[in-house]
């Protein structure tokens, strides 16, 4: 697995670039009904993650993000944000007690946001909202 750098800190000023006003927590797409195509691969289903949770929120540039529920969650706004290049080796995540949470790969960002969140400034700056509850960069 590449080196994976989680960027909590990168996170909170885009936050306040983007105008987020606290609006809520929640992440909707783990709340919609599982189907076939959101299921992680195989080797990318590791101890930090509940395999069933995953959704697959976008694909693109040869990369797949999800999001999942993590498996030792303190909080129940607790969320991960998973991207897959579609090799065994080549996949990374990244969890937070709540959203947003980043995760800097491979020279992409992925930011997975909570419903609500105001994308405005950050599609304006370049990133690509691929779904309500994610934004990329670096595509």
């Amino acid at each position: 697995m590449r080196k994976l750098i989680l960027s909590v800190s990168g996170v909170l000023a885009v936050l306040a670039l983007a105008g987020c006003s606290g609006g809520p927590e929640g992440v909707g797409a783990l709340e919609q009904d599982a189907t076939a195509g959101d299921a992680l691969p195989a080797y990318a289903r590791d101890a930090k993650i509940v395999p069933s949770s995953s959704r697959l929120l976008g694909e693109a540039a040869e990369l797949k993000f999800y999001v999942a529920k993590p498996a030792n969650a303190s909080a129940a706004s607790a969320v991960c944000v998973v991207v897959d290049r579609g090799h065994e080796q080549d996949w990374g995540s990244g969890c937070s007690q709540s959203a947003p949470v980043s995760l800097m790969y491979g020279g992409v960002e992925a930011m997975l946001v909570p419903d609500g969140f105001n994308a405005g400034k950050l599609v304006d700056e370049g990133w690509a909202q691929l779904h309500a509850n994610l934004l990329v960069a670096g595509l």
